[in-house]
């Protein structure tokens, strides 16, 4: 027996396939009259409604599939992304990171993290006529006119640094990478002006994977206080305080990103910055399928971030 097609529910109903499309989607503009005639004529055929795909990238420097669900960020991201998918009707494919096999997938519209400075992710999905939107602003230049959800890092970054500086800090050493990102830029550059208004000295410390110890590389500086903008540098900065004999806090502040909530169960807690990563995904899902249904360009989304104060900023014993 030969598949129904929407071409063939759209002849039969004398409709065209957008409007078929549209009727059995419950979106569009149409009289109820349309919307339940298209839909028992797709009955009566034995159309099935095929399951619409979102398709999710994660963007790497290097282009080399790695663990994501292992980073407390994107595994948040991921869980988030496919329970919003999943409540407006979408399924939700997860490429390994640094992939674009959007065709492969068939996906209906994509979904990149992270997207970095020409951005291939993004470069492979334009050419291949998908709808997109990012979750962390792109600075790839063939992206500025894409959707994005992100946070506005140039104020988390400058009351990270105020919170140091309330506390007694005069040395904040941070701890980033060299990466084309929106995220890393905008930090390193707004931490940079708060010292220049401040008169403090920038001392910056660029973290690569693989690479030296970056919490060693931050205490030679003798600072009292360190930011690291990456989650996983929290316990390497308290392993190393300890291993150079520094009290946290009382000789030396510590906050990190992160979205892992292990954090607060140490001893001493850290703080930490929370990007909301659960609320962005899922408005970045939200923002991808009214694009996909035909209810216009959703504008840019910044979501607040949040900065959790645990031990390891507060009761220092400082003159």
């Amino acid at each position: 027996m030969q598949k129904v097609r929407i071409i063939d529910v759209a002849a039969a109903a004398e409709v065209s396939r957008a409007t078929v499309t549209n009727a059995l989607n419950g979106t569009g503009r149409m009289s109820i009259g349309t919307r339940v005639r298209v839909r028992a004529i797709a009955a009566q055929l034995g159309y099935r409604v095929p399951v619409r795909t979102l398709a999710l990238g994660v963007s790497t420097p290097d282009a080399q599939p790695w663990d994501v669900l292992g980073v407390p960020y994107y595994a948040t991201a991921i869980d988030s992304a496919m329970a919003a998918a999943h409540r407006k009707g979408y399924g939700l494919t997860v490429l390994p990171a640094g992939s674009a096999g959007w065709e492969a997938v068939a996906a209906d519209g994509v979904l990149i993290l992270d997207p970095l400075l020409d951005d291939p992710l993004t470069e492979e999905a334009a050419r291949a006529g998908l709808p997109v939107v990012h979750l962390g602003r792109p600075v790839a230049p063939t992206a500025a006119r894409t959707c994005w959800v992100d946070n506005d890092h140039e104020v988390g970054t400058r009351v990270v640094l105020d919170h140091l500086a309330a506390l007694g800090a005069r040395r904040i050493t941070l701890i980033a990478g060299d990466t084309t990102d929106h995220y890393t830029r905008s930090s390193v550059a707004a931490y940079e002006a708060w010292c220049r208004a401040n008169d403090r000295a920038a001392h910056v410390v660029e973290w690569e994977l693989g690479g030296a110890d970056p919490a060693e590389e931050a205490l030679a500086a003798r600072p009292d206080a360190v930011y690291g903008i990456y989650e996983n540098l929290g316990l390497p900065l308290l392993r190393a305080a300890h291993r150079h004999g520094l009290r946290v806090p009382d000789d030396l502040l510590v906050v990190c990103f992160s979205e892992d909530a292990g954090y607060a169960a140490i001893e001493p807690a850290v703080t930490t910055v929370s990007h909301r990563v659960a609320t962005g995904a899922r408005l970045a899902v939200e923002a991808l399928v009214t694009a996909l249904e035909g209810q216009g360009r959703p504008p840019a989304v910044v979501v607040p971030g949040r900065l959790d104060i645990r031990a390891s900023t507060v009761g220092a014993r400082r003159g």
